[in-house]
């Protein structure tokens, strides 16, 4: 991905902060790699992205075996808050929600739509 897209993917993940009760977001390639990351400096961003990245891809595998389709969008609630993945052609957002804040899982489930829309709009074009 070009420079131009990643600043504009870095915005879109930006601007998702505190909406929802959104504690930041990552987009990752497929390979673990963080391309765009709106989470605190104080969080493991890589290895959140390394794991995040084996989970989606380990589930989509399941999820193709039991003839379900590809997955597009998976959440995991956690005792710690939520995390939701949304795939980005050959990325994947991944939102995490910070513990303790009032979560609205239907405003979550659809700002996280429209912006992977956007953001698969980006990629596209690059």
């Amino acid at each position: 991905m070009s420079k131009e897209v990643l600043d504009k993917a870095q915005a879109i993940l930006d601007a998702m902060n505190g909406q929802h009760g959104i504690l930041g977001c990552l987009l990752i390639a497929s390979d673990g790699a963080v391309l765009a990351s709106s989470l605190p400096s104080e969080i493991d961003t890589a290895m959140i992205a390394a794991l995040c990245s084996t989970l989606f891809s380990n589930n989509s595998i399941s999820i193709r075996r039991m003839n379900r389709g590809d997955l597009a969008q998976m959440t995991l609630v956690t005792e710690r808050g939520i995390l939701h993945f949304y795939q980005v052609v050959d990325a994947v957002l991944v939102v995490l929600t910070a513990r303790g804040h009032k979560v609205s899982l239907e405003g979550l489930l659809r700002l996280v739509e429209e912006q992977g829309q956007v953001l698969t709009g980006l990629v596209k074009s690059s």
